[in-house]
C-alpha cells in the first residue's frame, strides 16, 4: 500500500481486502482437503517384450498445481489484507506504547498492542490453512526435481503376464505306452509397465517446519503484545468534567 494513503482511504478498502483474503483461504483450504489429487500426476508407459505383441496405450494424469503455487496465489490477497489492517492500526496508534516483534533474531519492526492483536488474528487464519497442506505419500520414494519445482519418483517397473496353456510331459512314450501329458495354464511375461509419479505436495518434514515457524511467530506476537500492554498507565481524569459540562444549567446543586 502506498505510503501517502490517507487513513480514510485505508478504512474504505480494508474490509473488502479482508473479505478477499478470507475467501482465498477458504477456497484453498477446500482444495487442500477435498481436492488433493490436484497435486498428483503420473505417466505410465507399456513396453511389450514379444514381437507382434498386443499394444496397450500409455496412461497419464496431469498435475494441476503444486502446494507452493497455490500458497503463492492465496497469500497475495492475504498479504494485502494484513498490510491494510496493520497500516490502519499503526496510524491510529501513533504515539502509543509499542514493542519490538523479534523472531529467531529477525526483527520485524515495532508495533502497538492493537496492531499486534490484529496481526495475531490474521496469522491464526493463515495457520489453519497451512495445517491442511497435503503431504507426499510416504510409501513411495520421492526425489525433488529442481528444474520443474516438484517431486517425482524413480521409474517403477511392473511386469505384465498372461496365462497360456502349456503341455507338460509327465511320462515319456515307450514301446508299450504312449506319452502321458497334462495341460497347465501358466503365466508368461509379455511386457512391462514403466510408471513415474509426480507430485506438487510437500514432505511431512517440510510441513512440520512451516507449522513450527507459524507457532514461533504467533508466540512472539503474543509476547510483544504483552510487552506493549505493560507500559505504565497514564492516568486520565476526564469523566467528571464531561458530565459536569453536560449537567451544567440543568441540575442544581
Amino acid at each position: 500500500m502506498a505510503s501517502n494513503n490517507k487513513l480514510h482511504e485505508i478504512l474504505a478498502v480494508e474490509q473488502d481486502r479482508k473479505n478477499r483474503a478470507n475467501q482465498a483461504i477458504g477456497e484453498s483450504k477446500k482444495i487442500f482437503t477435498k481436492q488433493q489429487t490436484n497435486f498428483d500426476g503420473m505417466v505410465k508407459k507399456y513396453i511389450p517384450t514379444e514381437e507382434n505383441a498386443e499394444q496397450i496405450p500409455d496412461e497419464s494424469k496431469e498435475m494441476v498445481s503444486t502446494v507452493k503455487q497455490l500458497l503463492e496465489n492465496t497469500l497475495a490477497p492475504v498479504i494485502t489484507a494484513i498490510d491494510a489492517t496493520l497500516t490502519k492500526e499503526e496510524t491510529n496508534a501513533s504515539g502509543t506504547a509499542k514493542a519490538d516483534l523479534t523472531v529467531g533474531g529477525k526483527k520485524f519492526g515495532t508495533f502497538s498492542a492493537t496492531t499486534l492483536l490484529a496481526l495475531e488474528s490474521h496469522l491464526n487464519k493463515a495457520f489453519e490453512l497451512y495445517k491442511n497442506i497435503p503431504t507426499l505419500d510416504t510409501t513411495k520414494k520421492w526425489e525433488f526435481d529442481k528444474k520443474n519445482d516438484f517431486y517425482r519418483t524413480p521409474e517403477e517397473v511392473k511386469f505384465r503376464t498372461v496365462k497360456r496353456p502349456k503341455v507338460i510331459v509327465k511320462y515319456e512314450a515307450t514301446e508299450k505306452h504312449p506319452a502321458q501329458t497334462e495341460v497347465f495354464n501358466m503365466d508368461f511375461q509379455v511386457g512391462k509397465y514403466e510408471t513415474t509419479y509426480f507430485s506438487g505436495k510437500i514432505t511431512p518434514t517440510e510441513k512440520a517446519k512451516l507449522l513450527g515457524k507459524f507457532e514461533e511467530l504467533i508466540e512472539a506476537v503474543k509476547i510483544a503484545r504483552s510487552k506493549a500492554n505493560s507500559v505504565k498507565a497514564k492516568n486520565v481524569k476526564l469523566g467528571e468534567d464531561i458530565f459536569s459540562f453536560i449537567h451544567k444549567d440543568v441540575f442544581k446543586n
